[in-house]
């Protein structure tokens, strides 16, 4: 079985990056629309705060990444590191 898994960045605010997972869909469609809705919700919530360096929604940074169950995988799902 594939499993959908929504992640990206929830940290806008200057350096840095926080890798959060938004959800995990047994269905390609569902996790699609979960996705668009993670965006919005992101893109309000930084579009008006002065710290933040959103200034379009096509800042915000989610994605899907597909992954068979019951299976070892070593996937990167992003971060920030020195």
């Amino acid at each position: 079985m594939i499993l959908y898994l929504i992640h990206g960045n929830a940290y806008y605010g200057g350096y840095g990056y926080e890798e959060h997972t938004f959800g995990i869909y047994t269905d390609k469609d569902k996790a699609e629309a979960a996705k668009k809705v993670v965006i919005e919700q992101l893109y309000e919530k930084e579009k008006d705060d002065d710290w933040s360096y959103v200034d379009d929604i096509s800042d915000i940074e989610v994605e899907i990444t597909e992954i068979e169950s019951n299976m070892a995988v070593d996937i990167t799902l992003g971060g920030y590191c020195e």
